[in-house]
């Protein structure tokens, strides 16, 4: 189908700047509530030195800068390896922060569902076709699933006559023990309910950043806040199997299988939306994670080798006679870029 460069192009110089603002600061502001409910998270659960709101800050920012330019989603093992190596003890605290990325996860579904309901119940956009979408939302729950039966289902060390094998499935079972404590705040109601309300929240300022960015293009009119739930849904069910960095091309075209599809904004509108959106979420992620980058003294090369190699984080050794305790209280050596 031809679309014309042409009338992209228009409908984006045509947009409101002082909207497209506004939709990147509400945009900035999700990305900061996400991070609080991060935190809520990481304190209720075991790591080697208590986390700080800054530790899932510089977590969060970093992780969506890189999920933002590595394909694969790679700034998640990007963020547990920014807050692990602050919190102590990489090896030992590592699962246990993946453990609280499997509850943020758990948090995004209930909020994914209450997305769909509310799409669902304005309008189909997929026409009745939308079994293969919401079983691809469900993915995660099934990988959320696996690991919590994980510590069960892996072979008891004994049965192995090789002392290789008995000590690598010992290792296996304790890391996926760890995970299991990462979701330890769910067994405390406070800190479950502000980390609760704390992540719905994020997600009701992405919903407000994309409203406003269709009031930028002046698109408002034809679809509205029930639209804008509808994007974000689309936008972050197809974002779980990533074929490019940002996911470029399939972000836009769930835009415009959304709006062109349910709402019957023309293509070239909506393909610009598309855009738009993206170009926001892009500058969001900059201007996020690049100062916390500077902060934590790393650069995105030094982030991005660490990811996709999977080197481990140095550690000082202890000083002669020092308790465990009192390294806790000090700042982890971290990553030597």
């Amino acid at each position: 189908m031809h679309i014309g460069v042409g009338r992209v192009a228009e409908s984006l110089l045509a947009s409101s700047p002082g909207l497209l603002l506004a939709g990147l600061g509400f945009m900035c502001a999700a990305m900061f509530v996400r991070a609080l409910a991060w935190y809520e998270i990481l304190a209720a659960a075991p790591t080697w030195r208590k986390a700080k709101r800054r530790d899932a800050m510089q977590g969060t920012f970093i992780g969506v800068l890189m999920s933002a330019t590595l394909p694969a989603r790679l700034g998640e093992p990007s963020r547990a390896l920014i807050v692990a190596r602050r919190l102590g003890r990489a090896r030992e605290t590592l699962p246990v922060v993946l453990g609280t990325m499997v509850s943020q996860t758990l948090l995004n579904l209930l909020a994914l569902a209450i997305l769909g309901i509310v799409m669902f119940s304005s309008v189909d956009p997929f026409n009745g076709h939308h079994g293969a979408l919401v079983a691809v939302a469900l993915a995660p729950l099934a990988a959320v699933v696996a690991i919590l039966l994980a510590p069960v289902l892996v072979p008891s060390a004994a049965i192995s006559r090789s002392l290789r094998l008995r000590v690598l499935i010992a290792g296996m079972r304790r890391s996926l023990v760890r995970v299991r404590e990462g979701l330890r705040v769910f067994r405390h109601p406070r800190q479950a309910a502000l980390a609760t309300a704390a992540q719905l929240g994020a997600w009701g300022l992405q919903c407000l950043s994309c409203w406003l960015l269709l009031m930028a293009l002046g698109l408002n009119s034809r679809v509205g806040i029930a639209g804008a739930a509808a994007v974000l849904f689309a936008v972050n069910v197809t974002a779980v199997i990533p074929a490019t960095p940002a996911n470029i091309g399939v972000f836009q075209a769930a835009c415009v299988a959304v709006l062109a599809g349910a709402y019957h904004v023309s293509t070239p509108d909506a393909l610009a939306y598309g855009i738009v959106l993206q170009v926001v979420e892009l500058a969001t992620a900059v201007l996020m994670g690049i100062p916390a980058l500077i902060t934590e003294g790393l650069s995105w090369k030094d982030v991005r080798l660490r990811t996709m190699h999977g080197a481990p984080v140095k550690l000082d050794p202890l000083p002669a006679g020092a308790r465990p305790s009192t390294v806790a209280q000090g700042t982890p050596s971290g990553v030597k870029g």
